[in-house]
C-alpha cells in the first residue's frame, strides 16, 4: 500500500481540488494522511470543514511515497515563502500539485528544466515559472520527471488519474 501525504491550507483551500483526489487515492486503497501548518480544523472555500490529521512540523517526508499540494487563492498566502513548506518540496520522492500551489512550489526552484502548468490569470503565474526556470505548459495536467501539475478544478480527475498511474 502506497503512503500519500495530501497537505491543505488551514483556511480556504479548494473542495473540488482535494475531495475528488482524496476519493480516487482512497478508492485505490492509498493511505492517505492529511497535513496543514496546524494541526487543527481546515475549512474549504465553499465553507465544508475537516481535521488535519498531523501538523507540518510533525511530518516525516520520507514516510509517503508521494506528496500532493492542493491549492485556491488563499492557501497561496499560507504557502509562499514559508520555510517548511519549501522543505517539504525539496525532499518529496514523487512531487504533485493543483491550482495555485505549483506556482508556490517553483519558490523552491524544482521546476527547473521542467514542464509545468497551472491556474494562470493574466500570465502573471506564467511569468512566475518561467522566472523560476520551468516551462510553461498550457494543458490541464502536466506530467514531468516525478512531478504532476494540475490548473484548476476542472482538472481534478485527470490530475488524480495522473498521479494513480505514477505509483503503479
Amino acid at each position: 500500500m502506497s503512503d500519500v501525504l495530501m497537505v491543505i491550507a488551514n483556511n480556504w483551500f479548494q473542495d473540488y481540488e482535494f475531495w475528488i483526489p482524496f476519493d480516487i487515492f482512497n478508492n485505490a486503497w492509498l493511505k492517505i494522511t492529511i497535513a496543514a501548518e496546524r494541526k487543527w480544523e481546515c475549512v474549504w472555500i465553499f465553507g465544508s470543514k475537516t481535521i488535519a490529521d498531523i501538523s507540518l512540523d510533525k511530518v516525516k517526508w520520507n514516510k509517503y511515497d508521494m506528496v500532493v499540494f492542493i491549492g485556491w487563492w488563499w492557501a497561496f498566502t499560507q504557502y509562499l515563502h514559508n520555510e517548511t513548506y519549501l522543505k517539504i518540496w525539496k525532499e518529496a520522492k514523487k512531487l504533485w500539485a493543483i491550482c495555485i500551489a505549483p506556482m508556490i512550489l517553483s519558490e523552491a526552484w524544482i521546476f527547473v528544466w521542467k514542464n509545468v502548468t497551472w491556474w494562470n490569470q493574466n500570465d502573471v503565474q506564467k511569468a512566475f515559472v518561467q522566472d523560476n526556470g520551468g516551462f510553461w505548459v498550457d494543458k490541464p495536467v502536466v506530467v514531468s520527471w516525478n512531478i504532476v501539475t494540475a490548473n484548476g478544478p476542472d482538472a481534478a480527475l485527470e490530475f488524480a488519474e495522473k498521479c494513480l498511474e505514477m505509483i503503479w
